[in-house]
């Protein structure tokens, strides 16, 4: 073969590699930008006409620069069927997430990454409980569910291609039942409930171990830094004696703790506390310059894309005139045709999660004739793209079977399982419109138990427990004690026997998931996993310190990132970095908090500091007073410490500085010389974790610690989605014990203050975007102005968009 025939094959074989090379490019770029334009085709439509079968008249759909929706509707009925179209136009794929979880069926969508997720929540058997709900409902109940659904279904259906999340997992989205909505509030109830009965089993295997005594004061039920709203202060028990506890001489059942290794602790120590969050609070007119009210709310939850609320006004005639119009404005769930928090002109309410005990735990012995018949049901958990797994469940008349160790089995008791918690009423506060028919009407509304504040348009303000509070035979089931078949709920309390203030003497009100009385009426509510109550106490003491308040004030304590509850651990270290002898890293991390300027900015050293030198003493003396007792034999529960729930909580904060401030040798830990040694060194270990950490202390800085990972639910599992679906990661102020809580995935959902009536005046900023959608406009819409804290207006703003809905 000649040369040239030779280098004419190479040429030929070079143009063919060519040619297929920009062929495949050529191909991907045409399957890219097919499937960009199918994911522009599930982008609603915003402007224009459309229909909507059974309206009574013409409505109409408005958004405004930041995607806020107007809905201008004949009727109440009329305006929730069009909040459906909206909401599954926007957020249909989170809405059928919602529904999935608290059925357990996620894996029928998203296959086997899913099926221990659906095991945990099969055996509440919710799917079953909200068909009940709904069967049994009144005819009102299901004429507004079923709007709703019909709505959901409409603008599922209208949308040009199917959701965007439906096109990358190649699967169908199922029509919208009026039981989901039942099962969005259920999972709701989950969200904010489950850690509670989870923590109180902990409490049950503690009390085992621990005894009465000691349970009570490692495990307090409060003490002075809750800000109660009758003002009496619930009493901390005194220090036990060395007869009690004594570290000195202790068998030690409990594994010693190893060496203690900066590498080894450091993701553990700077982890942040689990911490309940929510802020709400009123002024009573005679707190402002012009007799108005004033509410102000900012849930804190868990922070995603897009964000759980859904902002929207609501204009349709009010139920109880003919001839007034009632605008209502807030946010909504998508999946649920409510507005959640808002103002309708007349009273303004928000929330936090009340944190009551509103479930027990039940032993049911191995050894013995069984108090409850168990019954065993068959789940079935269809997985997409494999075989379907089978769940056995037992259950009983009282609740499923949760947890097993070798003397017992254990049920649980929960206020979701009981007829009624799904569903008596469905419009909560949007159509009311007097402060004390409200009230009334909280105590029947089927939802998790929040504290409801309530703010009206004359003036006035109110605090109650705003769900279905179970009755017990026996009020109060105590802390770490399992409950009596004759004491398990025996239905609705009364709501005339649920604790309530209304205009109290000083015009304010608050609650921030802390003990909300120190009275009797608090035995009602119970202790279902409260936080500590600095930043209840907090809030309380900024609405003392101006007599008069606005919209702006009150906006101000809702970015309050003062760490007054920390600065007494700064105090307890800089005293130690001065005393004579301290070494160098005592004396850095003395000399880091001097310099601090007492807040949780993102530039400020001090802060990581104190707060990492508080978590590890408080970790070092739980460990050590844990490690001294002995299982009581007597118990009805095995106790186990090497159990990870066995773990400290931040009321634990009582029994640790009591014991600090006493010096008391017997709670000494037995490798410290002394209470001075063992600060010094739990300052010197919180220097070395955070210069491993950051590689400096003085790079320490809250902001390097406490930066947002707002993501969203695909790019978890796909994180070459991150770029197009997440929020960008920025430095957070804030943090727990105060009222600008802030973590990287936690934080303030919204922040609302509004008076009624004057809502034109009114503040809302929320954490997500209006949609779910990466191309749309209003994708991450807002999020910048909640990171830079900025107002944004309650109220729609001028109409940018525009579509038209005919019957």
């Amino acid at each position: 073969m000649s040369l040239q025939s030779r280098e004419t094959r190479v040429e030929i074989w070079g143009k063919r590699i060519l040619l297929g090379v920009v062929g495949l490019a050529l191909l991907v770029a045409v399957l890219a930008a097919a499937f960009y334009f199918a994911v522009r085709g599930s982008l609603p439509a915003l402007d224009g006409q459309t229909t909507l079968t059974k309206l009574s008249r013409p409505a109409s759909i408005t958004r405004d620069g930041n995607g806020s929706v107007a809905i201008t509707a004949e009727t109440a009925t009329d305006a929730i069927r069009t909040l459906g179209f909206v909401h599954a136009q926007e957020r249909y794929f989170e809405m059928d997430l919602a529904r999935r979880s608290a059925a357990g069926e996620l894996s029928a969508l998203l296959g086997k990454a899913t099926v221990e997720m659906d095991k945990r929540k099969r055996p509440h058997r919710l799917r079953a409980h909200a068909v009940s709900e709904w069967a049994s409902a009144a005819s009102t109940e299901r004429e507004w569910l079923q709007a709703y659904t019909e709505g959901v279904n409409a603008g599922l259906e209208s949308l040009a291609i199917r959701p965007w999340q439906y096109l990358v997992l190649r699967a169908t989205p199922e029509p919208w039942r009026p039981e989901d909505s039942l099962l969005v509030i259920a999972e709701m109830y989950t969200m904010l409930q489950q850690g509670g009965f989870e923590s109180r089993f902990s409490d049950v295997r503690l009390r085992a171990l621990l005894g009465e005594r000691l349970f009570d004061w490692m495990r307090p039920q409060g003490g002075p830094w809750d800000a109660t709203l009758d003002g009496i202060t619930p009493r901390f028990p005194s220090l036990p004696s060395a007869e009690e506890i004594d570290t000195r001489a202790t068998s030690g059942i409990a594994p010693a703790a190893p060496a203690k290794s900066a590498a080894l602790f450091a993701p553990a120590l700077l982890d942040h506390e689990l911490t309940p969050g929510s802020n709400n609070w009123a002024v009573a007119g005679t707190r402002t310059a012009d007799g108005r009210a004033i509410l102000a709310n900012d849930m804190h939850l868990g922070l995603s894309t897009p964000g759980i609320w859904f902002r929207v006004q609501l204009t349709f005639n009010a139920l109880d005139t003919s001839a007034k119009r009632l605008t209502v404005a807030g946010v909504t769930l998508p999946g649920v045709p409510q507005v959640a928090v808002g103002s309708n002109g007349h009273i303004a309410w928000g929330f936090t999660n009340n944190y009551g005990q509103y479930f027990d735990w039940l032993a049911l012995p191995k050894a013995q004739d069984r108090t409850l018949e168990v019954k065993l049901v068959n789940e079935t958990i269809v997985v997409r793209g494999a075989e379907a797994v089978t769940l056995a469940v037992k259950t009983t008349r009282v609740g499923p079977i949760l947890k097993s160790d070798a003397q017992n089995d254990y049920a649980l008791s929960w206020a979701l399982y009981q007829p009624g918690s799904l569903m008596s009423r469905v419009d909560t506060m949007m159509t009311i419109t007097e402060l004390d028919t409200a009230l009334a009407a909280a105590h029947q509304t089927p939802m998790p138990h929040q504290n409801l504040v309530i703010a009206d348009k004359h003036g006035s303000i109110a605090w109650t427990v705003i769900g279905r509070v179970p009755e017990r035979p026996q009020w109060q089931i105590s802390r770490g004690a399992l409950a009596a078949p004759d004491q398990l709920a025996a239905g609705w309390l009364d709501g005339s026997k649920v604790p309530l203030i209304k205009n109290p003497p000083e015009g304010i009100l608050w609650t921030a998931n802390s003990r909300q009385l120190g009275g009797e009426g608090q035995s009602i509510i119970g202790d279902g996993g409260f936080d500590l109550g600095a930043r209840a106490m907090q809030i309380r003491d900024r609405l003392r310190e101006q007599d008069k308040h606005s919209e702006q004030s009150l906006y101000a304590i809702q970015l309050d990132n003062e760490s007054r509850f920390l600065k007494r651990w700064a105090a307890l270290a800089i005293e130690r970095a001065a005393a004579p002898g301290a070494n160098e890293k005592v004396k850095a991390m003395g000399a880091a908090l001097k310099r601090w300027n007492g807040k949780a900015d993102i530039d400020q050293v001090g802060h990581l500091a104190a707060r990492s030198f508080r978590e590890g003493t408080l970790r070092t003396l739980w460990k050590a007073w844990l490690s001294t007792k002995d299982p009581t034999q007597s118990s009805t529960v095995s106790p186990d410490t090497s159990d990870a729930t066995l773990s400290h909580d931040a009321r634990f904060e009582y029994a640790a500085w009591q014991a600090i401030e006493a010096r008391a040798p017997h709670l000494l830990p037995p490798k410290a010389k002394s209470w001075e040694s063992l600060l010094d060194d739990e300052l010197a270990f919180s220097y070395d974790v955070l210069v491993k950490a950051y590689g400096s202390l003085d790079q320490a800085t809250w902001g390097q610690r406490n930066m947002s990972k707002i993501k969203h639910p695909f790019s978890r599992a796909m994180p070459f989605l991150a770029p197009y679906l997440d929020m960008s990661s920025r430095p957070l102020a804030g943090d727990n014990h105060m009222p600008l809580v802030a973590a990287p995935t936690f934080g303030a959902s919204q922040r609302l203050v509004v008076s009624p009536g004057k809502e034109s005046d009114a503040i809302l900023t929320v954490a997500g975007g209006q949609s779910g959608h990466p191309l749309s406009p209003f994708y991450g819409g807002g999020h910048q102005a909640w990171l830079a804290g900025e107002k944004l207006p309650l109220l729609a703003g001028k109409p940018m968009h525009t579509l038209r809905l005919a019957p």
